[in-house]
């Protein structure tokens, strides 16, 4: 009667005991969780980052997941095989809870979770880290054309992520009526998902006055530029002829008065010589 009373008991229990099993591979342990502090981390496109999830050193894990969402990621347990495939870009320490991605892509940012759970503690902890990849824009190249009274420059910049703006700086008269912003144009891989981006603006140069420009782009800054330049420039032509002549102008003053200087000198030597006498007895 025991016996016949404890079998459907026993099997009742195996069976729930291993369809737990299947959910708990599936997702993750049914077991309260505990919720520690947020980690903030960074990355750079094509780079490798290390993810330390904060355990307890002195206990043995029993498991670790780590995960994006609902996604597995990577992670081992100690009492089962996990049949989650991995991501091929990481892979785990044994018997620790860190996490090595590398040739990071910028589909990679994101809110990822570690899950862990010790050896003999039913509960899981469970903590969030915000990883950010980044990639710098490349330095910003501009194109010029002008024609008469009009030049337009076109900035442009490329490989970058997340999205930044393009920015333009004109140093000079900055007015409404010198320049104007025509386009700006955005454009997203959707393999990298990094941003080419490039702007055009329209200068007014019938006012002649000269301005230097250069644009940036998530902190890097392309080289000065002048615009609207003109052919001559007669404030800076003029003084410099003036200078030259008048250089030349004293030079000859200085070459002319040493010729009159000479001169004198050799007039008064002649003026100076005693007379011979014999000529003197002529002259009697």
């Amino acid at each position: 009667m025991v016996l016949s009373w404890v079998a459907p008991k026993f099997l009742k229990t195996s069976i729930l005991w291993r369809l737990l099993t299947v959910i708990f591979t599936v997702s993750l342990p049914l077991a309260p969780q505990e919720s520690f502090a947020q980690i903030q981390l960074r990355g750079e496109v094509g780079e490798n980052v290390n993810i330390h999830c904060p355990v307890d050193r002195h206990k043995t894990i029993t498991f670790f997941y780590f995960q994006k969402g609902q996604e597995f990621v990577n992670g081992f347990h100690t009492l089962k095989k996990i049949r989650k495939e991995k991501w091929e870009n990481t892979s785990v320490e044994n018997n620790s809870a860190t996490v090595q991605m590398v040739k990071l892509k910028a589909s990679h940012s994101g809110e990822y979770q570690c899950y862990i759970q010790y050896k003999g503690e039913p509960n899981v902890s469970n903590t969030i880290i915000h990883l950010s990849v980044t990639a710098n824009f490349s330095k910003p190249t501009v194109i010029t054309s002008c024609h008469a009274n009009r030049c337009l420059l076109t900035c442009s910049s490329h490989g970058g992520y997340p999205r930044s703006e393009l920015m333009w700086k004109v140093i000079g008269n900055s007015s409404g009526p010198m320049w104007t912003v025509l386009n700006v144009s955005e454009e997203s891989d959707p393999n990298t998902m990094l941003y080419n981006t490039s702007s055009t603006v329209s200068f007014n140069c019938s006012y002649g006055e000269e301005m230097l420009i250069s644009c940036s782009m998530g902190g890097v800054t392309s080289e000065l530029l002048f615009v609207c330049v003109p052919k001559h420039r007669p404030e800076i032509v003029k003084p410099t002829i003036c200078s030259v002549v008048l250089f030349i102008a004293m030079i000859l003053l200085v070459l002319v008065w040493k010729f009159i200087k000479k001169q004198k000198m050799s007039c008064s030597k002649t003026n100076n010589v005693d007379v011979d006498p014999k000529e003197l007895k002529a002259l009697k």
